[in-house]
């Protein structure tokens, strides 16, 4: 394989359905859900594969000076039509104690929303872990909970230790930490059901759950989102764009929203669907974006 140049991935979609909607996972460097080429002398292979040939070629030299053979990111796609169980996700640390893996901080943008679809994101007051149990059992935790209605546009940032949950019609694109560990706290009584009951991680969730008042700001435009795992820009293309990776050290995520659009690289057209992600690896230089519409919107993303 590392005879030949680099050029822009596109990936195999893994697909779940859940017991709230499904998931679409466009670009995963989970080990047990990792993601596939399916375009170029690459096919087949999958991305962490590709990082142990081409080291710090695909994703630049910090990114692999600390992620090493396991890509860093998962970009998802959600279709949510009941509601997500209220969870929370532990930071790096918790998760390597308790887990060996990584922490889970993460970015819903939402691309689409019905008029009952709702947002729950922190709480809307201090709160003691005496009041959150009581409340767990009373099933009025959504009562001390920020609900939001959603638009469709809106982005919101959700870090580790952040409860959260969503339903009622809503689609969202969702960038995060590679990390799969989540502590379902509370799932709108479906775990009284048999036929519906999951695993509730009551007593785990309460040793990263931050109990202090929240206030949920969207973005919804310029950079949505910068931390230590990932930055996330809103990019609307009106012509062809052309872009220059020389004076980078790392990789690009390009996410299709509503429209397709294109990647033009050495002559090549890469075509990326809606609900799909094309990633430039660190060793392409230049490229061009070229709209799928008049005016497509995308999202970038980098570390």
């Amino acid at each position: 394989m590392s005879e030949h140049k680099l050029y822009p991935l596109l990936f195999k979609p893994i697909i779940k359905k859940m017991v709230w909607g499904s998931e679409l996972w466009a670009l995963s460097g989970l080990n047990r859900d990792t993601s596939v080429v399916e375009n170029g002398f690459l096919t087949g292979n999958d991305i962490n594969e590709l990082m142990e040939v081409y080291l710090m070629d695909l994703v630049g030299m910090k990114t692999f000076s600390t992620s090493g053979v396991e890509f860093p990111l998962i970009v998802k796609y959600l279709t949510v039509n009941e509601f997500l169980s209220v969870q929370v996700h532990p930071d790096d640390e918790q998760a390597k104690s308790l887990h060996n893996a990584y922490g889970k901080t993460e970015v819903w943008y939402i691309t689409n929303a019905g008029p009952d679809a709702r947002l729950f994101l922190g709480f809307n007051k201090d709160i003691s872990p005496e009041e959150f149990l009581e409340r767990c059992e009373n099933q009025t935790l959504p009562d001390v909970m920020n609900c939001i209605v959603p638009q469709k546009g809106s982005c919101y940032f959700i870090p580790a230790g952040l409860i959260h949950a969503c339903g009622g019609g809503l689609s969202i694109t969702e960038i995060q930490e590679v990390s799969d560990i989540t502590y379902r706290i509370y799932d709108w009584g479906r775990e009284h059901d048999p036929a519906t009951a999951r695993e509730m991680h009551l007593d785990l969730a309460m040793d990263c759950i931050d109990f202090n008042q929240y206030d949920p700001t969207p973005v919804t435009e310029g950079t949505l989102a910068s931390c230590p795992y990932f930055t996330v820009k809103l990019v609307t293309v009106e012509k062809s764009l052309e872009c220059e990776g020389i004076t980078r050290d790392g990789f690009v995520v390009y996410t299709a929203l509503d429209d397709p659009f294109s990647i033009i690289f050495s002559g090549v057209t890469y075509r990326v669907e809606p609900q799909r992600c094309i990633m430039i690896p660190e060793a392409v230089d230049e490229w061009v974006i070229v709209p799928g519409n008049k005016a497509t919107t995308l999202l970038e993303v980098t570390i």
